[in-house]
Parts: C-alpha cells; sequence; structure tokens
C-alpha cells in the first residue's frame, strides 16, 4: 500500500513538473537554459575547453519536449500507483 501511494504521489508531482516545463510557467524552460549555459561556461573554465564556452544547442525547446514527455508518462505512473493502493 505504501508503494502504491508513494506512486501515486510521484506520479502527481511529475505531472506538475511537466507542466511548468511544458507550457513554460515562470520562464521555467529559458531558466533550465540559461543554467545549462552557465555550467557549461564554469566547466570551460575549469577544464580550458573552449569548445564548452558556446552556448548548447539544446535551448528551452529541449527542455519544454521533456516537460511534455513527462507530463504524458506520469498519469500512467499515478494510476498505477493508485491501483496498487487499491488492491492491498
Amino acid at each position: 500500500m505504501l508503494a502504491g501511494i508513494a506512486l501515486f504521489v510521484l506520479g502527481l508531482a511529475g505531472m506538475a513538473w511537466g507542466v511548468m516545463f511544458l507550457f513554460n510557467v515562470r520562464g521555467a524552460a529559458d531558466k533550465a537554459a540559461a543554467r545549462r549555459n552557465a555550467v557549461r561556461a564554469v566547466t570551460a573554465a575549469q577544464t580550458m575547453d573552449l569548445g564548452l564556452t558556446e552556448p548548447s544547442r539544446l535551448g528551452p525547446w529541449f527542455f519544454r519536449l521533456t516537460g511534455g514527455l513527462v507530463f504524458v508518462g506520469s498519469p500512467l505512473l499515478a494510476l498505477a500507483g493508485l491501483a496498487i493502493a487499491t488492491l492491498d
């Protein structure tokens, strides 16, 4: 029963996270892309690899796509958790 409840909660959290990135709520995808480029710049400075100084080709569209995939898959996880919780 506890595992079912945990899966259900993770499914709901995944849906919330997916919506946040899919619809770019409060600029989540933009901030994630900017954070990725900042990490690449710091890594370039630490490793002296000039190839990392260029911005990543994976822009906000990548994070929106990832959010969409998580949003589509999370209800299945929530339903599986609900089924496990009710079968016990």
